[in-house]
């Protein structure tokens, strides 16, 4: 039975008789291209955005091919690189740069980011930027030591991400585990979660409820000297959760001679793991074998295996009403200032009321 998006619905319908206009302004976006955002999407073009100005790159770990083409089918300008295997960093920077150059230096500019990449492109350029919105943890700490001369929306900070959103990415990073372990017949396994954030912790007290031999690490919490606690407690699964860099190559080698280990990411890209040596293929979704260590999902997020849906369509409308709503909310309000700011209370409160 499709799902009708009640709760986006709702949101956009409180904002779209307000005055506007956006008929001119381009929208450009980096997102997971799946099916929750082409529905955000499809509103943002009734709310008055032309397609023909909503500029898309996607990543190509987490965008489903038929949602691609129903994208373009709506007249939305996407862009999907094909993947080299370089790290997706270095990749997606390239893709992002190129997208800033793309457009006009006369238009007036609304961005919306996953990771703060096009929101860094944009910053070093002369376009003229209305304001952006930023939905993921890795792109805030990418930004908040960073100038940036127009505003920048904070979604990743608000209430409704950091309180409903984890636990629901938990529970899919969960299943998704279980799942690879049934199918690689990885039996009573130990568990060593690094990075104990929102989503770390959520994933740390979930492996407990269910009875897990688990053990967390973060450095911000005192725990030091990583590569010894590996070969102390010897983990079957290294869970990566901190969206930055866990380990080296220089690590992977040392722990070439030790146990089985499975190396999963729960964040975004592959940084969590210096998977790209290792790669023989650019399938994104293909596990990498290199002597006793798997880098599981291509040293993607495990949460994303090409779908048109990742978890359920009720779980993931919030974080769209987020996304959709603060774009709609800041051009109905307006928004002043620059650097990070916080979502709008308003808008929090239609979500959750």
């Amino acid at each position: 039975m499709e799902y009708n998006y009640p709760l986006l619905h709702k949101v956009f319908s409180h904002y779209k008789n307000l005055p506007h206009d956006v008929s001119n302004i381009y929208l450009v976006c980096c997102q997971h291209l799946l099916e929750p955002q082409l529905k955000m999407f499809e509103l943002l073009i009734d709310f008055g955005f032309k397609p023909t100005y909503i500029i898309m790159l996607g990543k190509i770990y987490s965008s489903n091919t038929d949602i691609i083409q129903e994208l373009k089918d709506r007249g939305i300008q996407v862009s999907q690189p094909q993947f080299s295997g370089v790290p997706f960093d270095e990749e997606h920077t390239k893709n992002c740069k190129t997208i800033s150059d793309s457009i006009p230096k006369n238009a007036e500019i609304i961005i919306l980011d996953d990771g703060a990449e096009m929101i860094k492109a944009f910053s070093t350029s002369s376009h003229n930027v209305l304001f952006a919105v930023e939905q993921t943890s890795s792109g805030f700490r990418k930004l908040e030591n960073t100038e940036i001369s127009f505003p920048v929306i904070n979604v990743a900070r608000s209430d409704t991400k950091l309180i409903q959103e984890s636990p629901f990415i938990a529970r899919l990073c969960f299943k998704r585990i279980n799942e690879y372990l049934t199918k690689e017949q990885v039996l009573q396994p130990s568990v060593l979660v690094i990075g104990l954030g929102p989503i770390g912790e959520a994933i740390l007290e979930i492996f407990r409820q269910n009875n897990f031999t688990v053990e967390g690490f973060d450095i911000k919490h005192g725990h030091k000297d990583l590569l010894s606690l590996i070969h102390k407690s010897k983990p079957d699964i290294i869970v990566g959760a901190t969206g930055s860099s866990i380990l080296s190559t220089e690590d992977i080698e040392n722990l070439s001679d030790t146990k089985r280990l499975h190396l999963i990411s729960v964040s975004s890209s592959d940084r969590e793991f210096p998977v790209a040596p290792f790669r023989k293929n650019t399938d994104t979704h293909t596990d990498v074998q290199y002597k006793n260590i798997t880098f599981v999902n291509n040293g993607f997020p495990i949460t994303f295996k090409g779908n048109r849906l990742e978890g359920t369509p009720t779980e993931m409308e919030k974080t769209m009403c987020l996304l959709g709503g603060s774009i709609i909310d800041a051009v109905v309000n307006g928004v002043k200032g620059s650097g990070l700011l916080n979502i709008s209370n308003e808008l929090e409160e239609i979500i959750n009321n």
